[in-house]
């Protein structure tokens, strides 16, 4: 599935569904993350890599790692909430989020998700 695929998949399920949160798994984020990395990213390396951004321990890679599962992130919450403003290029307004990650700390890496919510 492409960046594209996954984006618009989620708007979907946002759209039949309107919530004032998004979630989104960790199957999705990794398979958009490994294409903005230019390489396989496992459930197992993203929980890691936010398991150190939350303790403060994150290195440049682990940044790199959280950014593109949190690209992912924007670019959903920008089609739910925000405004179409160039139909054509497909460019949306740009809406401030909070992101929650949860089960990054499981034993089962697969389980970790991220809530957004508008601020």
């Amino acid at each position: 599935m492409t960046q594209e695929q996954i984006i618009d998949s989620l708007v979907k399920a946002f759209r039949d569904e309107p919530r004032n949160k998004i979630i989104i798994n960790a199957l999705d984020l990794c398979k958009y993350a490994s294409e903005e990395l230019d390489r396989e990213l496992t459930p197992a390396e993203l929980a890691s890599s936010i398991a150190a951004f939350e303790d403060g321990n994150a290195t440049e890679q682990d940044e790199s790692i959280v950014d593109a599962a949190t690209s992912l992130c924007h670019q959903v919450s920008n089609r739910c909430w925000g405004e179409c403003e160039d139909e054509d290029n497909d460019e949306w307004s740009e809406v401030d989020i909070s992101t929650e990650w949860t089960d990054f700390d499981s034993e089962d890496p697969s389980e970790l998700s991220v809530t957004m919510y508008q601020d």
